[in-house]
């Protein structure tokens, strides 16, 4: 039996030294590749302690409605929408924002849903949460 120091203590070891054959682990560049890309792909929405993020490579995608130019003006559409509407009361700036929305093919859905179900609208992450929010109930 072998004798262990702890902390300033010794103990006796009641188990038996067991010696494993050691396994040379190789290295295949090609399928790692090839297993990163298919992860890099499956891979939009990522979800961390109840936070929803995005992935780089869907940021890139501009077809997608996540690009950040296109954020920027949704979210720059539904504040204005929020403006004209609740605080100005103004029908017709309202009705003109709103057009502008369908002419730009948005989905009104979506300005609707980032007018009612966002916590701050002065907020980009608290849109961009409610954002996809609701892409990931479509």
């Amino acid at each position: 039996m072998e004798k262990l120091l702890y902390r300033g203590n010794k103990y006796t070891q009641h188990k038996e030294i067991v010696y494993k054959k050691s396994v040379q682990l190789k290295y295949r560049r090609s399928i790692y590749n090839q297993k990163r890309q298919l992860i890099s792909k499956v891979q939009n929405n990522l979800i961390y302690r109840g936070s929803k993020y995005l992935s780089k490579g869907s940021t890139n995608n501009t077809n997608k409605p996540y690009s950040s130019e296109a954020n920027k003006k949704v979210f720059s559409l539904a504040r204005d929408i929020i403006n004209a509407q609740f605080n100005l009361a103004n029908d017709e700036l309202t009705r003109k924002l709103w057009n502008e929305v369908a002419a730009l093919k948005i989905d009104p859905q979506r300005i609707i849903n980032l007018m009612y179900r966002c916590c701050s609208n002065e907020d980009n992450q608290s849109m961009l949460e409610a954002d996809l929010d609701y892409f990931s109930k479509e």
